[in-house]
């Protein structure tokens, strides 16, 4: 029997209950987006970002990446940033014409880029 602890904020690890109220405690986290939209399954979130340049997906991911850190701290949350990978999806032809790799930065953080990744799907 685990001893009793009270808590401000979060959700219990192992409750009945914790998968519901951490969907209900990170429900608003699309909010913050401006540029994105999540794509959110169990504690897993996605920002897919449709551009043509490197460019533009750089500057739009960036700025929603600067906002869900600042929703993450003040909601007492953290990110797994050994977890937080970005891909570029596209046909081989297209991804060949990319010149410059997007920087893409949680902080101070250099996201690293992945060729393939397995998704959560509901």
């Amino acid at each position: 029997m685990s001893d009793t602890v009270e808590i401000h904020c979060g959700v219990p690890q192992g409750s009945n209950l914790g998968p519901l109220l951490f969907n209900l405690y990170i429900n608003d986290l699309p909010n913050c987006l401006q540029t994105t939209k999540a794509s959110m399954f169990a504690d897993d979130t996605n920002l897919p970002c449709k551009e043509q340049s490197s460019a533009d997906i750089e500057c739009k991911l960036n700025r929603d990446l600067d906002n869900i850190q600042k929703w993450l701290i003040s909601n007492k949350l953290t990110l797994n940033l050994t977890k937080t990978k970005y891909m570029l999806i596209g046909s081989q032809q297209r991804l060949d014409k990319i010149l410059e790799t997007p920087n893409i930065l949680y902080g101070e953080h250099q996201i690293n880029r992945v060729r393939e990744k397995v998704f959560l799907d509901s």
